[in-house]
């Protein structure tokens, strides 16, 4: 007979994690953002903005996505989340930085 693991509070730890990701990529977004109305929305910031916000809802998705797959007893997809997540990152980081040299 075989009894299932019991994982404690992971599944939250893992909820809260992915939360808070997207909470400092809302955090980036924002201050991204707020460089590119200060800078005045030229084309490059208007650019900015756009591909600012298509990171942010694009992190946005996949954390929710991965959220809801937590109920399944096997979640699969986990690199390519960490993945598109780390690019999302990067990119945010990126746009801020060519939006402060241009």
């Amino acid at each position: 007979m075989s009894t299932p693991a019991d994982h404690g509070a992971s599944p939250e730890r893992t909820r809260l994690a992915w939360r808070r990701t997207v909470l400092s990529g809302t955090v980036c977004a924002l201050l991204l953002f707020r460089l590119a109305f200060e800078r005045g929305l030229d084309d490059a910031g208007a650019l900015g903005l756009a591909l600012g916000l298509l990171c942010w809802l694009a992190l946005l998705l996949v954390a929710q996505r991965r959220i809801r797959a937590m109920v399944r007893p096997e979640p699969v997809g986990l690199a390519r989340a960490v993945a598109a997540v780390t690019l999302c990152c990067v990119l945010l980081g990126l746009l801020g930085v060519l939006l402060i040299l241009w």
